[in-house]
């Protein structure tokens, strides 16, 4: 078995712990959640779901531990910042003007 084999079983059995989880809160009995989950997630894998392997996040830490001046780059910072409100400004126009 791969590892994409591994992860669709394991897919499914998340999917299964998760429908009897609700079947419990809401007192339902349905015996074929094993049958639709299989059913549902290998509907996914046909329409292109693939697994992905799981990463954790890379810490980068501050800027200024690394090195950065912050306040060197405040005057560029304000100007973008100034660049998108005007730009957000104009969006806004449009579509109002557009709206009828």
């Amino acid at each position: 078995m791969t590892d994409l084999d591994r992860a669709t079983r394991e897919a499914i059995a998340a999917l299964v712990y998760r429908l009897r989880q609700r079947d419990e809160a809401t007192g339902e009995d349905r015996p074929d959640v094993g049958p639709f989950a299989q059913e549902y997630v290998l509907a996914l894998r046909l329409r292109g779901w693939r697994p992905t392997p799981a990463q954790a996040p890379i810490s980068w830490g501050s800027p200024v531990a690394r090195g950065a001046d912050p306040q060197s780059h405040a005057d560029e910072l304000e100007a973008a910042r100034e660049a998108c409100a005007e730009a957000a400004a104009r969006l806004k126009a449009d579509e109002n003007a557009r709206t009828p």
